[in-house]
C-alpha cells in the first residue's frame, strides 16, 4: 500500500488576480478588434461612395446665399380698381367706394427682395396733372415694412383697401376731407411699391 503522503496533489486554482488580468486583456483585444473592423468598413463606404458618384459634403460655417434687393427696372407694378369683394371694375355707382389694390411681377431672371408692406405703399388719384388724393398725406404712424421673396417671373396679389371718394391734403386723407366730384367724373390710379412704380395708370369713373 502506497504512503498517502505520495498522492498527487490537485492543481492550484488562479488567484482573482490573475482572473482579473485575463479578463482586462480580453477586453482590450475585442475593443482593438471591434475598431479595426469599423475603420474597415468606413473606408470601404467612402471607396464605394468615390466610385459610384458621391460628392463630398459642403464645408461646415457656409450658409445660404442672401436674396438682392430688386431692381427697381425689374419689377412691374400694376394699379387695380375693384369692388369689396377684390373683383375688378371701373365704374361705381354713387355711395359705393371703390377698393385700390395692386399686383407686382419681377420681370427680371432672378429671384430678389422687396418690401410690400404698408409703410412703402403708396396709392395716387389723379385728374388729368391734378392731383386729387394721395396715401401720402394719410396718417403713416405705425405702418409696418413686410419684405418678401419674389421669385424671377413671379407675380404676387396685394390685398384691397377703400378710398372714400375724397381728397387728400396735409390734414390727411380720411373720410372727413372734402368729397371729390362724382356725377361720372374719371379719374386714374396709379401705385409705388417697394421704391418700383407703376408705369400706367388705372382709369375708372364715379357715377
Amino acid at each position: 500500500m502506497s504512503n498517502s503522503s505520495n498522492r498527487q496533489r490537485p492543481a492550484s486554482r488562479p488567484s482573482k488576480s490573475v482572473y482579473r488580468a485575463r479578463r482586462i486583456i480580453a477586453l482590450v483585444v475585442l475593443a482593438v478588434a471591434v475598431a479595426v473592423v469599423w475603420g474597415l468598413v468606413a473606408a470601404l463606404v467612402g471607396f464605394v461612395q468615390n466610385t459610384f458618384g458621391g460628392s463630398a459634403a459642403a464645408p461646415t460655417g457656409t450658409g445660404p446665399v442672401a436674396v438682392v434687393a430688386c431692381d427697381a427696372k425689374s419689377i412691374t407694378v400694376v394699379p387695380v380698381v375693384a369692388d369689396s369683394a377684390g373683383s375688378s371694375k371701373s365704374s361705381f355707382a354713387t355711395g359705393v367706394n371703390p377698393f385700390f389694390g395692386y399686383t407686382i411681377t419681377n420681370s427680371g431672371s432672378k429671384d430678389c427682395s422687396i418690401d410690400v408692406g404698408a409703410k412703402d405703399t403708396f396709392y395716387k388719384v389723379t385728374s388729368g396733372s391734378e392731383t386729387i388724393w394721395t396715401s401720402a398725406d394719410c396718417d403713416r404712424t405705425g405702418l409696418a415694412s413686410l419684405p418678401i421673396t419674389l421669385k424671377a417671373g413671379e407675380t404676387k396679389s396685394s390685398a384691397f383697401s377703400d378710398w372714400y371718394r375724397v381728397r387728400s391734403s396735409s390734414s390727411g386723407c380720411g373720410a372727413e376731407q372734402t368729397p371729390v366730384t362724382a356725377g361720372g367724373a374719371s379719374y386714374h390710379l396709379t401705385a409705388e411699391v417697394g421704391g418700383a412704380a407703376s408705369t400706367d395708370t388705372l382709369q375708372f369713373v364715379l357715377n
